[in-house]
């Protein structure tokens, strides 16, 4: 919006800005302006004209001026909640982004669009959980990962694998940023494991950019890659997994869509099988654990084996 608005004052002065001018000025591709003026032409009824001979636009009504901006009740309800529900997300890379942007859209509102900011307040509330790791960390690792994903280059990582216990140094190309479960991740290729491999941001502590480029693998999808999963965890093959629960548990498992494969066996005495196909079961055992004796594995055997191994470690120490 205030690019529309400096190209209005600038048409508005007889200056006659043309594209290229406009972009140098603006900073951003001549794409954008031509964008911008499009809009400007269709949303907001502006009357511009290229004038070939001063080779820049005009208008053809002198007395035209930009509407304000007007929102509906809800639309503002809805703007306010969500800079609110963001807001909460402390650490996010967009914080203080989200803040000078919501306030920058207040400030172009007419005085006259007002909602009871006060009783919203008293009636909605979000409990969101803050984003894991050192705040000032995560960022200036998602900001070089975010460049080295626009710019197609590989980054040199100092990382610590959980999985493992073990910190070691990795060359990755990153393909995608995804925030899920309180924490940032970078889904990308990894020359040591020779395959694409989850990164936590908040284990890395050190990371930096290198000269070298890579090309994203063509057939790479996020929604593909994380389908097989529950969550966030991978395991080599996808496996079918039946979990028996009983009549009360039942109740919060047919309220989810838990899985995309998933399929419900009702029984007569109103527990239910929750059937699913997928890999990463050391994520799965944890989610199965936390219904406690509600639910009982019925396959795959291996985690069968595993949950029953890890209740005989809780039983011993409460002995």
């Amino acid at each position: 919006m205030a690019r529309i608005h400096f190209i209005h004052s600038e048409i508005r002065a007889g200056k006659y800005p043309n594209v290229p001018l406009l972009a140098r000025t603006l900073e951003v591709s001549t794409r954008a302006v031509e964008r911008d003026v499009e809009l400007m032409r269709d949303m907001l009824g502006a009357p511009i004209v290229y004038s070939y001979s001063r080779k820049g636009y005009f208008y053809e009504n002198d007395f035209y001026s930009i509407p304000p901006m007007r929102f509906t009740e809800g639309e503002l309800v809805a703007l306010y909640l969500g800079e609110k529900l963001l807001a909460q997300y402390k650490g996010h890379p967009y914080e203080n982004g989200i803040k000078t942007a919501y306030a920058k859209i207040l400030a172009l509102l007419p005085g006259s669009a007002a909602i009871n900011y006060d009783e919203i307040e008293r009636t909605l509330s979000f409990a969101v959980e803050e984003a894991r790791g050192d705040k000032r960390l995560v960022l200036q690792w998602y900001q070089t990962m975010q460049d080295a994903i626009f710019t197609k280059r590989t980054v040199r990582a100092d990382y610590y694998s959980a999985s493992r216990d073990s910190r070691g140094n990795r060359l990755i190309d990153p393909y995608h940023l995804r925030f899920q479960a309180g924490a940032w991740y970078c889904i990308g290729y990894c020359h040591n494991r020779r395959e694409i491999r989850i990164f936590a941001l908040d284990r890395f502590y050190g990371l930096e950019l290198t000269d070298r480029l890579f090309e994203m693998d063509g057939e790479f999808s996020i929604d593909e890659y994380l389908g097989q999963s529950l969550n966030l965890e991978r395991g080599r093959e996808p496996q079918e997994l039946e979990v028996l629960f009983d009549r009360k548990a039942a109740i919060w498992v047919r309220e989810r869509r838990w899985h995309e494969s998933q399929r419900l066996e009702e029984k007569p005495d109103g527990s239910v099988i929750l059937k699913l196909t997928v890999s990463g079961l050391g994520e799965v055992k944890r989610w199965i654990l936390g219904f406690g004796g509600q639910a009982e594995v019925l396959g795959p055997p291996e985690l069968k084996a595993e949950i029953a191994k890890d209740i005989k470690k809780m039983a011993e120490k409460y002995r």
